[in-house]
């Protein structure tokens, strides 16, 4: 299908920090027109974070919406205007106290396209030199957990990784090394 909808009009509903919510009405090629909520959300990077020996650095962060701590790989939204490549440099430094060497972009993904703007750039961050930032005031993020890649796998498998962020990554991970992961 290549047809796609046009907006005829966006009502402003509520705007949160770097979160916007707006009543969108879209006009679909046969005329028929409907009403869609829409989070529009600034966009997102994600990275794994690679020690010399292999492991993934993996954090530990409350998430609210979830009602408990995820175990997951270092994430950051953008901020406006934000090229990902700048944000994800941050974001590893913030996150795990490491600074990358090497960034090598993965590959992206709409997190909730049916009502969310989100798009998250992944990564693959290695040749790691300790370079820690101050973390964002408004999240508190334990010393990162190292996990082997069979690790990761087993805690996908065991269900205590739930964190759709890690999920895509493996996959990405996985066709940027030719399905090894």
């Amino acid at each position: 299908m290549t047809d796609s909808a046009d907006l005829v009009y966006s009502e402003p509903l509520v705007d949160v920090g770097y979160l916007h919510i707006t009543k969108d009405t879209i006009r679909f090629p046969n005329g028929f027109e409907t009403q869609r909520a829409v989070v529009w959300h600034p966009g997102a990077v994600a990275l794994v974070v690679e020690d010399a020996e292999g492991r993934w650095l993996m954090i530990e962060q409350y998430r609210h919406p979830a009602g408990r701590v995820l175990l997951e790989i270092p994430a950051g939204t953008r901020e406006a205007g934000e090229d990902p490549d700048t944000t994800a440099a941050r974001e590893v430094r913030e996150e795990t106290g490491y600074a990358a060497g090497t960034l090598v972009r993965l590959g992206g993904a709409w997190m909730a396209p049916g009502f969310c703007s989100e798009y998250i750039h992944y990564y693959l961050a290695t040749d790691l030199t300790e370079d820690p930032l101050p973390q964002d005031h408004d999240e508190f993020i334990a010393p990162p957990r190292r996990l082997t890649l069979g690790e990761v796998r087993a805690a996908v498998a065991s269900g205590e990784i739930e964190d759709s962020k890690t999920l895509i990554a493996l996959s990405l991970l996985a066709a940027h090394r030719g399905g090894q992961g």
